[in-house]
């Protein structure tokens, strides 16, 4: 009698925990089985569909451990996602990737396999007909995030000295370089389609549900729609990333050019969530890639119109005392931190990447340049000792509206590793010591100092014998710089204008 009982107890808690189980998980249950149905229309429209991985990419981490030769101009302290495509079907596996869908080893008309890369499938060639679909939710609350597509490794071209940069071979012989641009506007929080700002609706665009299509092909675009239409998905969150063809090299033979999806966040509101959301945005989200069984004819979008930067509003309008101020501030942080044991160097600022575009047409590797942002960089410098530091200073670009929030990184310049750096949601109240008591505009500016050491201070560690890899630390005696973004002038959606900021100042200071 006494075993009846509690296997009755245990049989009624295990329905009980099933029913919760169910309860809490029953939109995200819902959710998967229209992304289930999707799947299953792609399909029945005559598209080979795979999935694809989606992870944090450490830069620091993989170049330290001999995986990159550089860190691609990171943004010290903000993660990257990246999609980490399958081959497409009929193409070959590079290392230590599956075979797609179907694949035949023995076919002769196998295309080359993609760059060896790591992670792999992170660069990934691209048919004229093919799309990417990401199915989920946008990253936890946050200051910012966004989507964007980029043209990775293209061919060299005849004739051209590539000695200065890293160039890489195919399988099948083809020399490769990095170029690493955008293939237009970001998609960030400001302005997608999501369940909480559908159909570019006021709202709140963070941890809600998107779809985002990728693809240079207006009638697989359309196509993919319609299915989303039928698996009853919402069309209302439903988003574009378009490649434009005649700005790319499209197609899986040897030669062609590799494309990579980046998706960027920013001072997460709630970091346990952030980091969540960093470690596994599976969980949430879906990946795939989209082959049309039989390949289509050619049907490309036009190159994209670009949102215009700027307003014709300089912060020397918004702040007409900033010559003053700034002079007051130089010359006290001068009185404080120049003693008579340093000398001092005023390095001069100037813009450090061009956009996309520009890099595609030039032939440059721009590291992942985002339109979002402006990027402004200092002359190089290097710290001779440990009572070197650097002294970063100027208009909190927050504060005059001419941002959604700055930050500024140190760099190495072998590496192109961001190692420290701190950001305008820690400026306020960082200027007011260097100004007169009360000084009214004083929180319109900021001063950072980077060093070896110090409580008063970022911390710049070194490479040699770092405990977590030689790209988290720049030693010294080698060349380093420092690198201001400001991103997002609100009213554009886009990154502000070089010429109406007022360039962000950095000071050296040597110990004698």
């Amino acid at each position: 009698m006494i075993i009846k009982k509690i296997s009755l107890c245990m049989l009624l808690l295990v329905f009980i925990s099933m029913l919760f189980a169910q309860t809490v998980s029953a939109e995200e249950f819902a959710y998967s089985k229209k992304v289930d149905a999707l799947v299953a229309e792609l399909e029945a429209d005559g598209f080979i569909v795979q999935e694809s991985g989606y992870q944090m990419i450490d830069i620091l981490k993989l170049c330290s451990e001999g995986w990159f030769e550089y860190c691609f101009g990171n943004n010290a302290g903000f993660p990257y996602l990246c999609y980490t495509m399958p081959p497409a079907p009929g193409q070959k596996p590079s290392r230590g990737q599956n075979p797609p869908v179907g694949f035949d080893p023995k076919d002769p008309n196998n295309y080359p396999a993609n760059l060896d890369f790591t992670p792999p499938g992170t660069t990934f060639k691209l048919r004229p007909d093919e799309a990417i679909l990401l199915v989920g939710k946008t990253p936890p609350q946050a200051r910012y995030f966004s989507y964007r597509s980029y043209v990775g490794f293209v061919e060299n071209k005849p004739g051209k000295d590539y000695s200065d940069i890293f160039v890489v071979n195919s399988a099948d012989g083809a020399a490769y370089h990095r170029v690493f641009a955008s293939l237009g506007d970001p998609l960030n929080h400001l302005s997608p389609n999501t369940s909480g700002t559908p159909d570019h609706s006021a709202g709140n665009a963070f941890d809600k549900e998107i779809v985002l299509i990728t693809t240079p092909h207006q009638g697989v675009n359309q196509r993919v729609r319609q299915a989303i239409k039928k698996s009853g998905i919402s069309e209302s969150i439903v988003n574009d990333d378009i490649i434009p063809a005649s700005l790319v090299n499209l197609g899986l033979e040897d030669g062609k050019d590799t494309f990579l999806v980046i998706t960027r966040a920013a001072l997460w509101e709630n970091n346990e969530q952030g980091q969540a959301f960093l470690n596994d945005p599976t969980k949430t989200c879906r990946v795939f890639r989209i082959t049309p069984k039989e390949e289509l004819a050619a049907d490309p979008y036009p190159v994209p119109k670009l949102k215009q930067r700027g307003n014709g509003i300089s912060e020397f309008k918004i702040l007409p005392t900033a010559k003053d101020d700034l002079e007051t501030l130089r010359e006290a942080i001068l009185k404080k931190h120049g003693l008579p044991q340093y000398k001092t160097r005023e390095l001069h600022t100037d813009i450090w990447l061009p956009e996309g575009f520009i890099g595609i047409c030039d032939d440059l590797d721009i590291l992942a340049e985002d339109r979002d942002t402006v990027y402004l960089q200092s002359e190089d410098f290097q710290l001779k000792s440990d009572d070197d530091f650097i002294i970063v200073y100027g208009v909190n670009h927050e504060k005059t509206g001419k941002a959604i929030y700055c930050n500024l990184s140190f760099y190495g310049k072998e590496l192109i590793n961001g190692v420290a750096g701190s950001n305008s949601s820690l400026f306020t109240g960082s200027a007011r010591e260097y100004f007169p008591a009360g000084y009214e505009n004083a929180d319109n500016y900021y001063v950072v100092k980077l060093a070896r050491k110090g409580d008063d201070c970022v911390i710049v560690e070194k490479s040699t014998d770092n405990p977590r890899g030689k790209a988290y630390g720049v030693d010294n005696n080698k060349d380093s710089y420092i690198i201001t973004r400001s991103y997002i002038e609100k009213p554009n959606q886009v990154g502000p204008a070089h010429y109406e900021l007022i360039y962000d100042r950095t000071i050296l200071f040597t110990k004698k």
